[in-house]
């Protein structure tokens, strides 16, 4: 009776620590995952934010000799690096809504939903 109950103990534990090394593995994979969707993220919204900043740039040239049809060149270059700093700096006031709050919720998603 005594050696049963031991060796169901001992068979007990075995399976506990089969179940701790699983969960521990487990964990391991789903940082792992989550770890990957951000990276990728981060390297996607790279990619995206120079192909923006060339399209600003391209842009830019083409609102500087769309003034140019109306005023001098200096002053319509002037005039484009003028709506591109108004720009930058609605985006710059709208920073929260725009950038911080989607990707703080998209952190939070990541990591704390099942």
């Amino acid at each position: 009776m005594k050696e049963k109950l031991t060796d169901e103990l001992k068979d007990l534990l075995m399976q506990g620590k089969e179940w701790a090394r699983l969960e521990v593995e487990y964990a391991k994979l789903t940082v792992a995952e989550k770890f990957t969707v951000l990276i990728s993220t981060f390297i996607i919204g790279a990619i995206c934010l120079l192909m923006g900043m060339v399209v600003l740039i391209l842009l830019g040239f083409s609102l500087a000799e769309l003034f140019k049809l109306m005023m001098a060149p200096t002053l319509a270059y002037l005039s484009a690096a003028g709506v591109m700093c108004l720009l930058a700096l609605l985006i710059f006031l709208l920073r929260k809504p725009l950038m911080l709050s989607p990707i703080a919720r998209f952190i939070t998603k990541l990591f704390f939903s099942k």
